[in-house]
């Protein structure tokens, strides 16, 4: 599966979706080709909300060890 690059708007939605739910602050890195997301500080809730954000826009989220930073993965 290849990485999905998320637009700036949809980092935008994500970052309101979490706030509205009173969740972790998620930072958006943006770097050539590449972008992923990191929590500040995040509860199994804050990544289960990443998650299903973007599920429901028919992708994957992937976790990386520390369980605070993230990539998406496009769904073939």
């Amino acid at each position: 599966m290849a990485q999905y690059l998320p637009t700036y708007p949809e980092a935008l939605e994500l970052k309101k979706h979490l706030s509205d739910a009173g969740l972790a602050y998620v930072h958006f890195h943006d770097q050539c080709g590449y972008s992923y997301f990191q929590f500040d500080a995040a509860g199994e809730e804050g990544r289960a909300a990443a998650a299903a954000f973007w599920q429901a826009k028919g992708m994957d989220v992937s976790f990386q060890e520390d369980g605070l930073t993230f990539i998406i993965i496009a769904k073939e």
